[in-house]
């Protein structure tokens, strides 16, 4: 194993075939050229009037080349607060290399098997780094944690919907025979424009504020209904009702554990009742929380307006325009680390809307239950 400072070093004297995670590729400077194989390399070196860039880098050895070059592990987590060094340059690539909210809704379709129950739980606020926390302290809980980058605004109203996408995972269930559809949210769909467009496909819709009464209302259902495949979604608030309007940071932790234990509590609900399941747990977004970080204002955007990011007629606010991204109608640009519209008030203790490791690294948590073929 090397580290990423000593790969950079093997590669002023010779190619090298590196195994590395993907996105650890845009650590690298940018004279370092890539090649998927090794043969393609090879042959460009063999030829006699070939000008190659001073650093290449292989992803993929050949054993008809593997005395030619030397092959390394690189040792390197991309996915730290150290990604806010390269996240809002190199975004797209960040993108092309690892799981996008975009993709959330035909993976869950498409991985999911053939459960009893599949269920996927919408969490509005919840980091990537809090998920791999509290896995780090509950390593004999067997939860499946992959991150997934938000590819849009780290915004509830634009995230949400984009998970769901313009095909919901309970229209894909649906058509592999998952007729039973039920919704949990806080708020009805007549009175909540955003619940409406969530759970636009699922009939069955319950405006539930205690998990308690989601567990006792599923217990009915399974029993009554064994028989038919379910697909579940349920929306449930996470951190991002505590970065606002509080005037002390909130236990973290502890609020996590309750996020993660209601994710368990499903889990048990459907192991006693003998039913085979997969539960998907993903987030809105991130929070990046004030004592993280020290802001750069770029801005003089009004006190109630968002830090970090805004609609382009308001663009005039800010001496950064940020990134632009085209979603549902609007041009929205959004900051990237550690940028801010304006200073933040005493009662912010976190914000999201923009680029960064911690608004834009969110979790896809996955629990298995039961044998599935």
């Amino acid at each position: 194993m090397v580290s990423l400072k000593a790969l950079l070093a093997l590669l002023d004297s010779t190619p090298v075939i590196a195994e590395m995670h993907p996105v650890s590729r845009c650590y690298l400077p940018s004279d370092v050229a890539v090649y998927e194989m090794t043969a393609e390399l090879a042959w460009s070196l063999d030829l006699p009037d070939t000008s190659l860039p001073e650093r290449a880098l292989i992803l993929q050895a050949d054993p008809v080349y593997a005395a030619r070059f030397p092959h390394v592990r690189v040792d390197h987590d991309p996915l730290t607060p150290q990604l806010n060094d390269v996240l809002f340059e190199r975004f797209d690539d960040v993108a092309a290399l690892m799981l996008t909210q975009s993709q959330l809704s035909e993976r869950i379709a498409e991985q999911s098997g053939r459960p009893d129950v599949i269920a996927l739980m919408l969490i509005d606020g919840l980091s990537y780094g809090d998920a791999q926390r509290w896995l780090d302290a509950h390593q004999d809980v067997q939860i499946e944690l992959i991150p997934c980058l938000v590819d849009g605004p780290t915004l509830t109203d634009t995230a949400f919907p984009r998970i769901i996408g313009d095909t919901p995972p309970a229209v894909r269930l649906f058509d592999r025979g998952y007729r039973r559809r039920m919704g949990f949210t806080y708020w009805s769909r007549e009175d909540n424009p955003l619940t409406d467009v969530l759970f636009r496909t699922i009939p069955d819709v319950s405006a539930v504020g205690d998990f308690s009464t989601i567990l006792a209302t599923l217990r009915r259902e399974i029993h009554t209904s064994s028989e038919q495949k379910t697909c579940l979604q349920i929306v449930r608030t996470g951190l991002d009702g505590y970065a606002h309007h509080q005037k002390r940071k909130p236990p973290v932790t502890a609020i996590v554990d309750t996020i993660l234990d209601e994710m368990l509590s499903l889990a048990d609900l459907f192991h006693e009742a003998g039913c085979t399941a997969r539960i998907h747990l993903t987030a809105d977004h991130g929070i990046l929380w004030r004592d993280e970080f020290e802001p750069q204002i770029v801005g003089r955007a009004p006190a109630g307006a968002s830090p970090r990011s805004c609609e382009w007629h308001a663009l005039y606010q800010q001496d950064d325009p940020g990134r632009r991204f085209a979603v549902a109608n609007k041009e929205l640009y959004c900051l990237g680390y550690p940028k801010l519209r304006r200073g933040l008030r005493i009662d912010e203790q976190g914000v999201h809307g923009g680029i960064s490791f911690q608004e834009s690294i969110v979790p896809l948590l996955t629990m298995r239950i039961g044998d599935i073929c």
